[in-house]
């Protein structure tokens, strides 16, 4: 199925358990894609494609519980998933491309799993809220990684950071958005990699991957 150029929602459920929605694209919706208050939801193949807008995102999962979001391609949305009180979920095989956020996790999301993702050329990978994290990043690939492999067993040697300072900035004062990509942006991210004071200390990839699942 083709859900396109809706003012709105692409798709919008709630209070739905035990759906799967699988091979669909959802593009250039007005908020894309909203899923609430579920349980075992599985989300598979699906392309979420220029959802743009200052409300709008690829997909929300507010309250979703005990879900798997596989093998979908988020692309060129203002934000690829944003995550609200969502818990067990495991997140694998998906690509998130150009995104201004890849993923926004906001508070008492717990116990979820991160892993075979594909971080690509996304402003900002992810966006975190909160200092204390149990959610687990694990074998992804990140195209803003510049580790490095001596062992060459496909697994970076330094852990990667994705929460950088300057999203949590940006995420209080949307103002400061104009210093994308400048002098000042990469002097505080790197400050705040040195000695995280504002993004969470354990929210790291252990492995990052060397190359991009395929």
């Amino acid at each position: 199925n083709v859900s396109s150029n809706n003012v709105r929602y692409g798709l919008h459920f709630m209070f739905s358990n035990n759906d799967i929605y699988e091979n669909n694209t959802f593009q250039n919706n007005g908020a894309g894609v909203a899923v609430m208050f579920s349980k075992h939801i599985k989300m598979l193949g699906n392309t979420f494609k220029e959802n743009w807008g200052t409300a709008s995102f690829g997909m929300l999962l507010k309250e979703i519980n005990d879900a798997e979001i596989i093998g979908n391609t988020f692309e060129e949305n203002t934000i690829g998933i944003n995550i609200e009180g969502s818990n067990r979920i495991i997140y694998s095989n998906n690509n998130f491309v150009n995104n201004g956020w890849a993923l926004k996790i906001r508070g008492a999301c717990y116990t979820n799993t991160f892993s075979g993702n594909n971080f690509l050329y996304n402003s900002f990978d992810i966006s975190y809220n909160s200092k204390l994290n149990d959610n687990v990043f694990e074998k992804n690939f990140w195209s803003n990684y510049t580790g490095y492999d001596l062992d060459k067993n496909g697994y970076g040697d330094v852990p990667y950071r994705p929460v950088k300072l300057f999203s949590y900035i940006v995420n209080r004062t949307p103002e400061t958005i104009v210093l994308l990509r400048s002098l000042f942006m990469d002097i505080i991210d790197f400050s705040e990699k040195v000695s995280p004071v504002f993004t969470p200390d354990n929210l790291f990839d252990t492995h990052p991957l060397m190359k991009k699942v395929q």
